[in-house]
């Protein structure tokens, strides 16, 4: 009888190890996702699949998305920062916040290009709610936003 328990008991405890996922594509244990996460330079942007890294990169080559009329050429090598404490998420060419939600499943991005006033897209696009793929130990965060029928998906390493 005592052997049955113990095999009952192991049983319960993998299962539980095994179908909790804190994130689709990998689980992050005893780690605060604000802690974890750095910033970084955008590695992929997809919508809907689709590579829309080409589109930024030409996008903010040329004014108004420069600072003071010297061209970007490769806007994705210019890393963001990432401020726990406050939240503020911050790059050569626009700044905002980063914050996670309570449950830390899901963020809230918000980002203002430097030059808007003149024009300047949002590279995160509009206010999205934004669920969190994977977030892994090393700072590598996965997130992804619908919009209607578009699905966005980027992610900084």
């Amino acid at each position: 009888m005592k052997l049955f328990k113990t095999y009952i008991f192991i049983f319960f405890v993998s299962l539980l190890f095994s179908t909790c996922k804190k994130y689709p594509e990998n689980k992050l244990w005893f780690k605060k996702p604000k802690d974890v996460f750095k910033g970084g330079k955008i590695t992929l942007y997809t919508i809907n699949g689709v590579d829309q890294k080409p589109y930024y990169k030409n996008l903010y080559y040329a004014f108004p998305y420069n600072l003071v009329g010297q061209r970007i050429d490769d806007v994705f090598e210019l890393p963001f920062a990432y401020d726990s404490g406050t939240e503020n998420l911050t790059c050569d060419y626009g700044e905002g916040s980063l914050h996670f939600s309570e449950t830390g499943k899901e963020v809230e991005l918000l980002f203002t290009p430097i030059k808007e006033e003149y024009g300047a897209e949002n590279i995160f696009g509009g206010r999205f709610s934004w669920k969190i793929l994977r977030l892994t130990k090393d700072g590598v965060l996965k997130i992804q936003a619908k919009e209607n029928v578009k699905v966005h998906e980027i992610q900084f390493n």
